[in-house]
């Protein structure tokens, strides 16, 4: 072999292990970022099987509420599964209601948010409801 095949030589066999280093670093890149994200969805989802604190008691709601703004105002403290406003057999407002949260977290801001929040001149009371309250708490 001449020189200048044994340098082609030695060139190729360098640029083949940088190769495989940089698909190992790429590989090793991607395995990191999966594990970051997997912990960061455990964190998301670890209080979220309809355990308490999912759903925000309102209260002193204003007449005019209906649900879908509601479900407005609560969506933007995070994902809102569904809102209620509470309603008598005549269809007339209890001025009362609740909102169902994907996530606790949401559910905690939207609590220190929405407490004593006034909508059209009334304060609203919100509480994120207990695991021994009952759904039909708001009948009268």
């Amino acid at each position: 072999m001449s020189k200048k095949e044994e340098i082609i030589e030695i060139n190729l066999e360098e640029k083949i292990q940088q190769e495989k280093r940089n698909k190992q670093n790429v590989r090793k890149g991607y395995q990191e970022k999966r594990q970051k994200l997997q912990a960061f969805t455990n964190d998301r989802h670890r209080n979220d099987n309809r355990n308490p604190g999912t759903f925000v008691d309102i209260t002193n709601l204003h007449y005019s509420v209906t649900n879908d703004e509601l479900k407005e105002l609560a969506s933007q403290f995070g994902k809102v599964k569904r809102a209620q406003v509470e309603w008598d057999k005549m269809g007339r407002s209890l001025e009362q209601g609740y909102i169902e949260f994907f996530y606790v977290s949401d559910a905690k801001k939207a609590v220190e948010s929405l407490n004593n929040t006034t909508i059209e001149s009334l304060p609203m009371k919100a509480q994120l409801r207990d695991s021994t309250t009952r759904r039909g708490m708001f009948k009268r």
